[in-house]
């Protein structure tokens, strides 16, 4: 009886290694994702300024003659 007790213990310990290491693997699939998610948030935010400030430059620039960025939305366009 003595020698059923050590592979009791060896076989829960391999079951909560089990879990253990399901619960990691969770947890960094959700860092994953968090991670992800908060590259795509900051990635569209930096999109829309980089493309606002070309456009401010595009306006700003004295030798740029395209006057057609001024009128953009404009009756003109139709």
């Amino acid at each position: 009886m003595d020698s059923i007790q050590p592979e009791r213990g060896i076989a829960q310990a391999a079951r909560q290694l089990r879990l253990v290491k399901k619960a990691s693997r969770r947890f960094l699939a959700l860092w994953v994702i968090q991670d992800m998610v908060q590259e795509n948030r900051q990635s569209r935010t930096d999109g829309v300024g980089n493309a606002r400030a070309r456009l401010d430059d595009a306006i700003a620039d004295p030798f740029n003659h395209d006057w057609s960025l001024l009128y953009r939305g404009n009756i003109l366009d139709d």
